[in-house]
């Protein structure tokens, strides 16, 4: 078979030396068309033969050319290797993003030697892909940018090691799109078994650890969002049960907001940040009283309590929105440039 194929390529080098560029691509083209159509009968060395042709051919294209070749090819699963191995190492975005999402072809060795040097819209691309396993996803999750955080932990196809999970939870808190996506996985419980696995003969973390409290509530509060609607009764009852961080995630992710925002809010030493976040989300009274009498021990004063009643009265749901809004934009301001 080697013999008959160089001979072919080196007759089609003879045939394309004075051919212009678009009876190149014209040519490329048609062998494209061809084996898409045949592809499902084509045997191990119709294809070989194909790759060596294709591969030899696609090199000298330009690339709105091996672009157009990458959508083609990629989703055939057995598509040229070679071929599709070239385009996916091509460092232009247009070319490898196509076979970087969908083609089967390419080897876990391929995929982390790109991921660990390649830029957003490649890792982008990456993070949409069926199967993630997790020496993959610790590399997205690390190179990756917002967007691609919220894409991978967005895939149902991820799994996470216990250190890449934790990188997104930090994320999270900053990012409550992050979040909503982290609380949609079904493998969470997994993950958060693994960690408990680690302190199997040391002594845990103190369940008081914030970091660990807001966690173990993301975690608790996504499952409700799944199995039901979270409303206003079901935090109040939170609430009388001493369940303040799974109330405050629950009033963030109905708000839009992080999680980091409403917990802020609830240690704030004024009661004007909680109380924009609980008119934001059409609460009733009883929520911000609720949250304000669990701050303290002690009974709140009289004068703050109808300075608070007044305040709850006059703030408008779409005041209480817009305020909350811009306070989280702004916030997302000052992360982007830390």
């Amino acid at each position: 078979m080697a013999t008959p194929l160089v001979a072919l390529v080196q007759q089609l080098d003879r045939t394309m030396a004075g051919a212009s560029m678009e009876r190149r691509q014209s040519i490329l083209r048609n062998l494209t068309s061809l084996f898409a159509e045949y592809a499902p009968r084509l045997g191990i060395d119709h294809v070989r033969a194909f790759d060596m042709v294709m591969l030899h051919l696609s090199r000298s294209m330009e690339e709105v050319a091996r672009g157009e070749l990458s959508r083609r090819l990629a989703p055939i699963a057995n598509a040229p290797p070679r071929l599709i191995r070239d385009l996916a190492f091509d460092p232009a975005a247009s070319v490898s993003v196509p076979t970087l999402e969908a083609a089967v072809l390419l080897t876990l060795d391929d995929l982390t030697a790109i991921a660990r040097v390649c830029g957003q819209p490649q890792l982008m691309a990456l993070s949409r892909r069926k199967i993630l396993i997790e020496l993959l996803t610790n590399i997205i999750v690390e190179r990756g940018d917002a967007a691609v955080s919220r894409s991978v932990a967005g895939n149902p196809g991820a799994r996470f090691s216990l250190e890449g999970y934790r990188q997104l939870f930090d994320r999270s808190l900053s990012d409550p799109e992050l979040a909503a996506r982290l609380g949609d996985r079904d493998d969470v419980p997994d993950i958060l078994a693994r960690e408990d696995e680690l302190w199997d003969g040391i002594a845990p973390p103190s369940p008081d650890d914030p970091v660990r409290a807001i966690f173990a509530a993301e975690v608790f509060v996504g499952a409700q969002f799944r199995q039901g609607e979270v409303n206003e009764t079901l935090i109040v009852g939170w609430l009388d049960s001493g369940r303040e961080t799974e109330a405050l995630v629950a009033l963030a992710r109905l708000a839009g907001v992080p999680s980091a925002m409403a917990i802020e809010a609830y240690q704030a030493p004024s009661y004007e940040p909680l109380l924009y976040l609980v008119r934001s989300v059409r609460f009733g009274w009883k929520i911000l009283r609720l949250f304000m009498a669990s701050k303290s021990e002690r009974e709140t004063p009289p004068e703050v309590m109808r300075g608070m009643t007044e305040a709850f009265q006059a703030l408008s749901v779409i005041t209480a929105q817009r305020v909350v809004r811009m306070n989280a934009a702004r916030r997302k301001i000052d992360a982007d440039h830390d």
